[in-house]
């Protein structure tokens, strides 16, 4: 095969090379072709198996046991595998996506944590409020029993007779409400 495309007819030395590419679909279809176009010719080929590229064409390549064989087998043979340029575009585009499902995921965990933190604060601020209710109604109720006191107190023999009424029944409305 490389003396027939070599103009200068040289002597391949890369058959370390060879030995790995040979299996590879790209090389495995130039064969192909390379043994239909000298089916013609009337030069002598060796009989040998693995002696020249033209008789390794003849000779089907071995299965590969794992993942490369099942999908050498769901691939089409004479499909040629991607290139570089496409591999590292699809592993970027991966790793875009990978990277994209892992900030997804970390915004909703910061999401969460924020939303806990949040009904914390309000759970907390609901406490405070309610505490601050409960203060405000014993310093009425302190207030009101100063204020009950004072009137109770009060001499109303010095007062006039109006006013006198007017603590009197306040009088029995405090009495009453504390149930005396």
């Amino acid at each position: 095969m490389w003396t027939a495309e070599d103009k200068k007819h040289r002597k391949f030395v890369l058959i370390h090379c060879w030995r790995i590419l040979k299996d590879k679909p790209k090389w495995m279809e130039r064969r192909k072709q390379l043994a239909a176009t000298n089916t013609g010719s009337n030069k002598k080929q060796k009989t040998k198996a693995n002696s020249s590229p033209s008789s390794a064409a003849l000779v089907p390549a071995p299965l590969t046991v794992g993942v490369d064989a099942t999908a050498a087998a769901g691939e089409d043979p004479s499909k040629r595998p991607d290139g570089k340029k496409t591999e590292k575009k699809m592993l970027r585009q991966r790793s875009t996506i990978e990277a994209l499902d892992y900030l997804v995921a970390k915004m909703k965990q910061t999401d969460d944590a924020k939303e806990c933190k949040k009904e914390q604060r309000c759970n907390k601020l609901m406490a405070l409020q309610e505490e601050k209710i409960k203060l405000e109604r014993e310093k009425f109720e302190f207030q009101r029993d100063m204020e009950d006191e004072r009137i109770l107190s009060l001499d109303l023999t010095s007062m006039t007779f109006r006013v006198q009424q007017y603590y009197e029944r306040r009088q029995d409305e405090i009495l009453a409400r504390r149930g005396c």
